[in-house]
C-alpha cells in the first residue's frame, strides 16, 4: 500500500512540474519586432479584431475584462493614417453588449457581415449579427439579429461560414467556475468546436484542451482550431456543404495560441501567450506584464508549411496580445486586457524562422 502512495506522489509531482514546463514558466521571450510598432490609445480589452478585406480598416471588440459589469463595443480603425483612427460603433441601446471574439463575412455582393461573440450573462451567450456599411468614409453597422443555443456554453472564438453561418470553440465545458480551474490545471479535453448553419447548431469537433481561435482556410476546405493548453494548431477538413469537420493533423507551436487570422494572402496569423502562468498573474494584476508572440504561418515556394515569428515581446510594449491581423505593410496587434493596440509597419525581409 505504501508503494502505491508513493508511486502517486512520484507520478503526481513528474505531472506537475510537465505541466509548468509546458505553461512556459521557464522560457524567456526576447524582444522583436520585424518592421516598426507605435503604441495606439483604445478602449480597454480590444481583444479580437478583423481586417475589412480591402485593408481600409479593421474593426476591434474591445470589453473591460477587469471591469465585466461595463458594457463594451465595437469600434472601427481606419487605416488611411498612420497610426490610425478609432470610431466608436453604435449597436442598439436596448442591446446588453459585452462582446467577445468576432469574425467577418463578406458576401457575393461585397456585402460585409459581422459575428459577435455576447456575453449577455455569466450563463447566457449568444451571437449578434451585424450588417456593416460604410458610405462617404463614415461606418455604420445595422443589427441583424441574435442567434442562441444551449451549446454555446463558453464561446470564445468564432469563424463565419456565410451571412449567418459560423463556427464557434467553447474553450471550456460547461460546469461551475471551479471545474473550469480543474480543467485548466489538468488539462482536460473538455472544449468543442459548434457549427451553426442559419437554422440549428451541433458540435463537429471535441476533445481539446482550452480551444480557442478559429478560422477557415481561404478555398473553405479546412478549418484550424488553436489549443492554448496543448499549445497546438489543430487542422479539420471540412464538408463545405454540411459543416461536418474530420480532424487530418495538428502543428505544436513554441506558445499557446489565442485568435487566428488570415489575411487577404492565405496566410494565417497567430497570436500567442509564451508563458501562461504570468498571463494568469497579468489577469489578476495590471501591473505585472505578460510576454507576447505573433506568428505567421505561410506556404513556402515548394508548398511546405513555413513557420515564422513577426513579433516578440516580455510584456513592457503590450502585455497578453491575443489578435494579430495584416494587410500588405500594415500589422495590427491588440491585447486581452490592456487600454492600447499597436500598429506597425510590416517588413517580411524582417521575418524569424521558428525552428
Amino acid at each position: 500500500m505504501r508503494f502505491w502512495w508513493r508511486f502517486i506522489a512520484i507520478a503526481l509531482v513528474i505531472y506537475v512540474a510537465y505541466t509548468i514546463w509546458l505553461s512556459g514558466a521557464f522560457r524567456s521571450t526576447e524582444p522583436f519586432v520585424a518592421g516598426q510598432c507605435i503604441a495606439v490609445e483604445a478602449p480597454a480589452g480590444p481583444e479580437d479584431m478583423a481586417m475589412l478585406p480591402d485593408g481600409s480598416a479593421a474593426i476591434l471588440s474591445a470589453q473591460d475584462r477587469r471591469n465585466r459589469e461595463t458594457p463594451g463595443a465595437l469600434w472601427y480603425y481606419d487605416l488611411s493614417t498612420w497610426p490610425g483612427q478609432l470610431v466608436k460603433l453604435d449597436t442598439p441601446a436596448s442591446l446588453p453588449f459585452h462582446p467577445h471574439g468576432m469574425a467577418l463575412f463578406r458576401g457575393a455582393d461585397g456585402q460585409i457581415f459581422l459575428h459577435v461573440i455576447n456575453h449577455r450573462s455569466a450563463d447566457r451567450h449568444t451571437v449578434e449579427i451585424f450588417a456593416l456599411l460604410v458610405r462617404d468614409g463614415q461606418p455604420r453597422l445595422h443589427h441583424r439579429g441574435s442567434v442562441a443555443s444551449d451549446l454555446f456554453v463558453h464561446p470564445n472564438g468564432i469563424a463565419a461560414a456565410g451571412p449567418e453561418a459560423f463556427y464557434l470553440t467553447n474553450d471550456r465545458g460547461s460546469g461551475p467556475r471551479w471545474m473550469h480551474m480543474v480543467e485548466n490545471l489538468l488539462q482536460l479535453s473538455r472544449s468543442t468546436v459548434v457549427y451553426h448553419d442559419g437554422r440549428g447548431a451541433r458540435i463537429v469537433a471535441d476533445d481539446i484542451a482550452f480551444a480557442n481561435g478559429i478560422e477557415i482556410t481561404s478555398d473553405g476546405n479546412s478549418v484550424l482550431v488553436g489549443s492554448t493548453l496543448w499549445r497546438m494548431l489543430l487542422s479539420y477538413t471540412r464538408d463545405p456543404i454540411s459543416g461536418a469537420l474530420i480532424r487530418n493533423g495538428s502543428l505544436s507551436l513554441p506558445a499557446g495560441p489565442d485568435n487566428l487570422r488570415r489575411d487577404a494572402d492565405g496566410n494565417l496569423w497567430i497570436a500567442a501567450h509564451p508563458n501562461a502562468l504570468a498571463f494568469i498573474g497579468h489577469a489578476n494584476d495590471a501591473e505585472k506584464e505578460s510576454p507576447s508572440l505573433v506568428l505567421r504561418l505561410s506556404r513556402d515556394s515548394r508548398g511546405a508549411m513555413r513557420l515564422q515569428q513577426a513579433f516578440g515581446d516580455p510584456g513592457s510594449l503590450i502585455s497578453g496580445a491575443s489578435t494579430a491581423v495584416h494587410y500588405q505593410n500594415r500589422l495590427l496587434i491588440s491585447a486581452v486586457f490592456e487600454p492600447k493596440l499597436l500598429d506597425c509597419q510590416f517588413d517580411p525581409e524582417q521575418l524569424r524562422d521558428v525552428e
